[in-house]
């Protein structure tokens, strides 16, 4: 393990994380018409040099872009390996000390509110965190969600 990730654990250090993808893929012009998850597989390269800004300016954490890179938000326009495999490289190829696999909200509301089971839930986070594992990131972030259940069923995913 990272000994700058060690001490912030530990409570003895801290880690400085990157900031917004989106704003930056607006910046770009890149944002517009495209599910931003996706800009891994077509524009690595603008990718790899808005994570290089955050590394730069003193990131010791880069973000991967898959925020909304789940299987259901995805719809068949890519495979989640492939995206998180895609991203986690832009990240790495940035100079990132450690890499986070970013995982969101699944789009979907979980019972009772919406028809998505917490096991439907869980597998797509599942899936997820397989994939970023396999793809060579370190850590993971969940965020951005307001359900208790979905949190829980990323938490245990990602465990």
């Amino acid at each position: 393990m990272d000994t700058t990730l060690q001490r912030a654990l530990a409570g003895t250090g801290h880690l400085l994380f990157d900031g917004g993808m989106g704003t930056m893929l607006q910046a770009r012009g890149l944002a517009a018409g495209e599910l931003p998850e996706l800009l891994c597989l077509t524009h690595p390269e603008q990718i790899t040099a808005i994570h290089q800004a955050y590394v730069q300016a003193g990131s010791d954490v880069i973000t991967t872009n898959t925020f909304g890179a789940n299987r259901l938000k995805l719809a068949g326009r890519a495979q989640v390996r492939d995206v998180f495999r895609a991203a986690v490289a832009c990240a790495c190829q940035s100079g990132a000390r450690l890499v986070a696999a970013d995982i969101g909200p699944i789009g979907a509301l979980l019972r009772p509110l919406g028809t998505l089971s917490f096991d439907e839930a869980y597998d797509l986070f599942a899936e997820q965190a397989r994939a970023a594992q396999d793809a060579g990131a370190d850590l993971f972030i969940i965020e951005t969600m307001t359900d208790l259940l979905e949190i829980k069923a990323a938490v245990l995913a990602c465990r």
